[in-house]
């Protein structure tokens, strides 16, 4: 027997229901600029009302180079010998490819206990995040597969006209790309796709795979935000062609945090294959929790 599995976890407060959470992609109308050709700092580009002059669209997710190649200001390197022809970052240095990002959104108040999040899966290498004049990360993100995770509802503009900057750093170092694996190796001292510095055959890449490579996106959530739940499936014993198999395992965990001031009990919960299995959960105020549901079985499942 084949299984279509569905994933559905919620939460059900004692006093209240918690809010849908809704989410999007800011996947459209970025603009971008170098930072050498940028006076302005953070803080201030980051306003709604600063213009931004002289700035070019930009293509998020994607590198600078991706920005570049759509605005025809380079030649496609996937072409003849077209990459030899794209500057390297360790000929021009990392300020060349030092870019500012850009992106105006609609998005209104919290009401009530609701909260308001944004979510980078992937800046690569390091970042500075903005939003309406204040700076979101008061340290520098660095990690090219580090996730981030910002309670934006405290700096939403009351007329719901808001616009996220942030300023992309390329890795340190870079990398001298002189052939072999990874170029001279030194582009391994970070967490960086090392490829990048060129391997083997493969062409380095000029700006180092630099930018917002992933999704960029915005939750909207009740006093309860769920986040990061896991599935690991376990198949234990021989999985032959035919014959009854052994049951699969299906462990569920995810994480609940509380940013209410009061504490909520209530029930976490998923459903496959036709089983609902719950679980009660307490949390305190403020805080954040690990939860392992109950393991759901599959009698003989065809993998």
């Amino acid at each position: 027997m084949r299984y279509r599995c569905c994933l559905l976890l919620s939460l059900l407060l004692v006093s209240y229901l918690a809010a849908a959470q809704r989410s999007y992609e800011l996947n459209t109308g970025w603009r971008a600029s170098p930072r050498a050709k940028v006076a302005a700092d953070g803080p201030t580009l980051s306003r709604p009302g600063y213009a931004l002059a002289g700035w070019q669209p930009a293509v998020v997710p994607g590198t600078v180079l991706t920005t570049q190649l759509a605005n025809h200001q380079i030649p496609d390197p996937f072409y003849g010998l077209n990459n030899q022809r794209i500057p390297d970052i360790y000929t021009t240095g990392r300020d060349y490819y030092t870019y500012w990002f850009a992106k105006d959104f609609t998005e209104q108040p919290a009401r009530g206990a609701q909260q308001v999040w944004l979510h980078l899966r992937g800046v690569n290498y390091g970042c500075e995040v903005y939003l309406n004049g204040h700076r979101l990360n008061q340290q520098t993100h660095y990690g090219m597969f580090l996730r981030q995770r910002y309670n934006i509802t405290p700096w939403l503009a009351p007329d719901g006209r808001n616009r996220l900057a942030v300023l992309v750093l390329p890795p340190d170092p870079v990398g001298n790309p002189n052939g072999g694996q990874g170029g001279d190796g030194t582009i391994a001292l970070n967490v960086a796709s090392q490829y990048t510095a060129g391997w083997d055959w493969i062409q380095p890449v000029r700006d180092r795979n630099t930018g917002i490579w992933d999704k960029v996106t915005v939750e909207r959530t009740g006093p309860v935000d769920l986040k990061n739940p896991h599935l690991v499936t376990r198949v234990p014993g021989r999985r032959l062609p035919t014959g009854p198999q052994a049951p699969a395992r299906l462990e569920v965990t995810a994480e609940l945090e509380n940013t209410n001031n009061q504490p909520v009990a209530g029930t976490v919960q998923y459903t496959v294959a036709g089983q609902t299995l719950r679980q009660p959960v307490r949390l305190p105020a403020h805080s954040t929790r690990l939860v392992r549901l109950p393991t759901a079985t599959l009698p003989s499942p065809r993998l």
